[in-house]
């Protein structure tokens, strides 16, 4: 009998999946070593036990605010055909961000598509192209945001500020065709049948662009965009803080953006590895040393988990019961 966890994301795995999942494997024990390689574990210690309270407790906050706008901004694509209840959608969402970290494979996408799917007449694959939308637009986001953070940072090379305002147009072109794109759907359809290796997964893209149809709609999407990235950012500032490093706004930006990118290789649950490595690397330009970069880097992600885990659960359980009722 085939394993499943609740919400029918099944956990046996086909053999690509689990050469996948054995690749994300090594790659994270290794860039974990060569992360951790050097580090002083009593000086790691002492920085995670003295973190002061008081910026991560604002950090707790802004990453529950965070949260919901990511709902809300997920809700706005959504509401193409119906209106769904904010509730409904955090809850999935949620859900979706516990099942990121604990499972495979970000099998946690289809855990918060298959937990709206069972509440409303929503076809997946409708689901599954919003979802996809959200992070193309998180990438190009991110892109546009670290190269404008470094045309921001003096002292650093000139090619490499020549490279940033060559991204921030690119980014900000891709943006805008991203936009654009459904409002000349039946031509890039027509393309696209002349390509049918990629009509299939294109034309499913295409469906859920139909929610950025309407201008308001668009804008309401790429306004909370560009709201929930800055306060992740600063969210990074806060817990730099709590551990008397310090951080600068722009260099946190860049430093969120390499990690949001980075999630698009294979990776262990929760990113375990991936993220310490990136950490590291990123940061160390800035004159932010492998110890402080770790520290801050298992803090940033541990108040992601307290908040993605209490409220995953909650909504598991609160979407299960709802369900229950409805069968």
């Amino acid at each position: 009998m085939i394993e499943k966890v609740p919400f029918g994301v099944d956990l046996k795995l086909d053999r690509k999946a689990q050469i996948t999942l054995a690749i994300a494997m090594v790659i994270a024990v290794v860039l974990l070593y060569f992360s951790l390689r050097g580090i002083d574990m009593a000086e790691l210690g002492a920085k995670l036990r003295n973190a002061k309270p008081e910026p991560l407790g604002v950090a707790l906050l802004l990453s529950c605010i965070t949260l919901w706008l990511r709902s809300l901004r997920w809700r706005v694509l959504l509401n193409t055909s119906e209106i769904l209840p904010l509730s409904t959608v955090f809850w999935a969402n949620a859900l979706g961000y516990l099942g990121n970290n604990v499972l495979p494979a970000r099998m946690g996408e289809f855990m918060r598509v298959e937990a709206l799917k069972r509440r409303h007449d929503i076809s997946r694959s409708y689901l599954l192209a919003t979802a996809l939308i959200e992070r193309v637009m998180d990438a190009g986001v991110l892109v546009l945001f670290t190269s404008a953070a470094l045309l921001t940072i003096p002292g650093l090379p000139d090619w490499l500020h020549r490279a940033s305002k060559t991204f921030s147009i690119l980014s900000g072109l891709g943006i805008l065709t991203l936009f654009l794109l459904p409002h000349g759907q039946k031509q890039v359809e027509q393309l696209l049948t002349k390509i049918p290796k990629i009509s299939g997964v294109a034309s499913r893209f295409l469906d859920g662009l139909r929610c950025l149809h309407s201008w308001s709609r668009s804008l309401g999407f790429l306004l909370l965009t560009l709201v929930i990235w800055p306060i992740d950012s600063y969210i990074g500032v806060l817990v730099a803080d709590s551990i008397g490093l310090e951080l600068q706004f722009q260099t946190s930006m860049v430093v969120l953006a390499a990690l949001g990118l980075s999630s698009a290789i294979p990776s262990t649950p929760g990113y375990v590895g991936v993220f310490q490595f990136v950490a590291v690397n990123v940061m160390r330009p800035f004159g932010i040393a492998s110890s402080p970069a770790i520290a801050w880097i298992l803090i940033y992600q541990a108040i992601n988990y307290v908040v993605q885990t209490t409220f995953g659960l909650i909504g598991f359980g609160v979407l299960s019961k709802a369900h229950a009722q409805k069968s």
